[in-house]
Parts: C-alpha cells; structure tokens; sequence
C-alpha cells in the first residue's frame, strides 16, 4: 500500500462513516477494502445510503422527542452535570473544551468529575476511574486516549469512565465526593439529565452538515440543536467564518442561536520523549512528516500550515488509533536518514507514540490553549446557573 501522503483516502463523507463503523471494528487490511464498498454505494447506489439514512434520522427524533415530552425519563444525578457533545461524526474540539471547563470549575474550588464512555479502550463494558484526582492515572490503553489526555491536563479532576454515565456517577460519588459532573461526548446520552447542554460545531465544516448518518455525517437532524443550551463554533478563524455554518443550523431550527465561538492557539513545540519544551520557531523552517490519529487531520494539518511550518508529507491513521510496530514501521519507513524529516504529531498521538521512541528521535507535539473570540462570558454565566440552581 502506498502511505505517503496519507494512511486513507479522505473523502469528506465516506472517510469519518468508515473510521466510526469500520476502522476500530476490522484490522487496516480490511478496512481499505470496507472504504472501497462504501465507495462503491456513494456511487452506484446512493439511494441504497439515503433509504437507511431516512429511517434512522426518524429514530433519533422519535427518541428524542420522547425525552424532551417525558415518555422516556432522565434519570437526575445529585449533582449538576455539563455536558459537551456534538451532532457531526468526527472531531469538532469537544476534549479541549471539556479541559476548560473543568479549569474554570476548579478556579472557583470545585471538586470536578469528568464522565466518558472511553471508547477505544480495551475493556468497554466495565466503569473504570482513570485518574482519582491525586495523580494516580491508568494507561491510555485501558482508559481511552481522550480520558487519559483529559487526565493529564487536569490532575486535581476525578476522570472516569464506563458505557452508561448515570450508573458511572453514581458509581464515582458512592467513592469519592465531587460538586460538579462534565460529560465529555454526552449530547446523546439522553438518559442522563443534563443542566446544561453544549453543543459544538466545527466552523470550516459546512459539508458535515448536508445528511443524517449513514448518507452524510450528522449524527441527528440539525434541529436536535434545539436542546442545547449553548452552541459553540470551533476552529473559527474570525467572527465571520462561522456565518455558513451558523446559517445551515438556524434555517434548520427556524430561529437564531446565540454563538459562542473559539479557536486552537498553538502555544509551542514539546519532544514527546523528552519534554523539551521549544518555541513555535525552532522547526518553522524544517521539513515536517506529519503523522496524526485524530478525528479532523485536516484541521490539524491547517493549524501547522497557519503556523509557519513545512508540512511536507503526511500519514493519516484512524481515529483513536492503537499504535503498534506495524503503524510505527510505517512511519519509519519516511525518514531515510537523520535530520532529513523531523515528526510531528498531535498531544493525544503522541501520548501513545511515545513510547515507540527514544529521546534521539526527531518527534515533536504541537501544544495548543484555547481562546475564545466570543461568548466566553455567556458559558461561564451557565456553569453558574447550573450550580445556583441545584442549590436550591
């Protein structure tokens, strides 16, 4: 197979359907061969695509619709619960945002607990706490990458996870106490009773929004954004930028939607092995392989090209991808002599890169905060409401 470039062909629809359904279900051999079937739908028998689309597009608002009207409950925990979610398939920044609302929970002295179903791990059907808020974290391979990132970048935070999120809070609080919930990928999770809802969408990805599950990459019709309470738009590169994507969902709810929009700031360059820390201009002028495992790579890609950096070649693998020596022969294989390539990989890849590596291998993380260019008030006036109410 020829990986230079990228691992997988990346198709806007066909890819993020077959790395939800296929990829981390098959071995990579089979999953080339799943992506040209689904390529063979996409052209020959879209109908086939638009026909089950339209049935489970009705499933989901039915069941929606029977939370929102009480024939099917929400189960309360005692506690207030946030949740960050999306409505697209793929990456749309949902970890980053969970990280900042547990910081700023934690500023105000609360005691956070953050709920994932961790997906990828190897052991999904059991409740696992990942990290007990004392610096005693699991390994990404039993936790999930996302839970352990999440772990990482806050170490005071209770982090669990376990496929129902009702019974994993109660299992968390029967343990340790805790004054705040955040539900990292919960917007569907309709069984559990959410305080606040916050929705996110990718601002560059107008496309994603264009069909249900399995002829586009909505996970539900546009008009489920009517539950949230806040909508963010991430990856905007000014207040404009969100206007396409705004438009689609606000002609879809009959009604505008107060944005809150944010952006990825890369902060600096990190050797995954080392922890050399370096600014943004040590590698500006250095030919980069950029090997990334994420949800969106194109935006991670975009995000390095926005910084100055040479991206010269690039390896895509799928989403929450298990690295092993086959994925690391793979990149190997692209740098030919010292000093010809340097690697550059995300902080969630390179937590399960890194220890495939030496401290003399040129491979490097990009670390990113996040900045909100608007609303930020707005979100954090609902995490107050939230609490104020179930003081009460």
């Amino acid at each position: 197979m020829n990986t230079r470039g990228r691992f997988f062909p990346h198709r806007l629809v066909t890819d993020e359907l077959i790395l939800l359904f296929v990829v981390n279900t098959f071995p990579l051999s089979r999953a080339s061969f799943q992506l040209r079937i689904w390529d063979w739908f996409q052209q020959y028998c879209p109908w086939v695509l638009q026909g089950i689309s339209m049935v489970y597009g009705m499933i989901v608002r039915i069941r929606r619709i029977a939370y929102s009207r009480e024939w099917l409950r929400s189960q309360h925990l005692p506690k207030p619960v946030v949740s960050v979610g999306n409505l697209t398939v793929g990456g749309t920044g949902k970890t980053p945002l969970v990280i900042w609302l547990a910081h700023q929970l934690h500023a105000q002295g609360m005691r956070v607990a953050i709920l994932s179903r961790g997906y990828g791990r190897q052991n999904e059907s059991c409740n696992l706490i990942v990290s007990d808020g004392q610096g005693h974290v699991k390994d990404w391979r039993v936790s999930g990458d996302e839970p352990a990132m999440i772990a990482h970048h806050c170490p005071w935070a209770i982090v669990a996870v376990g496929p129902d999120r009702f019974r994993l809070g109660q299992w968390v609080l029967e343990q340790t106490p805790c004054d705040y919930f955040l539900l990292d990928d919960g917007y569907q999770h309709l069984s559990l009773y959410r305080d606040v809802d916050v929705v996110l969408f990718d601002a560059t990805d107008v496309q994603g929004l264009c069909g249900v599950l399995p002829a586009g990459r909505l996970r539900e019709p546009l008009e489920a954004t009517k539950g949230a309470g806040a909508v963010v738009f991430t990856r905007a590169d000014s207040l404009s930028s969100i206007h396409a994507v705004q438009d689609c969902i606000e002609k879809a709810l009959g009604q505008s939607i107060r944005p809150i929009i944010v952006k990825s700031v890369p902060k600096h360059i990190q050797h995954i092995v080392t922890g050399q820390i370096r600014p943004l201009t040590f590698l500006q002028k250095t030919p980069l392989l950029v090997v990334s495992g994420i949800g969106n790579p194109c935006s991670f890609r975009e995000l390095l090209s926005g910084c100055g950096f040479e991206v010269c070649e690039e390896i895509r693998f799928p989403d929450h991808c298990s690295y092993g020596q086959d994925e690391i022969n793979v990149i190997r294989t692209h740098i030919v002599e010292p000093g010809d390539m340097i690697i550059m990989t995300t902080e969630k890849d390179a937590m399960k890169l890194r220890e495939w590596f030496t401290k003399d291998d040129p491979i490097w993380c990009l670390t990113t905060d996040l900045e909100f260019m608007a609303g930020e008030h707005h979100l954090l006036q609902l995490l107050d409401t939230a609490g104020c109410r179930r003081m009460k």
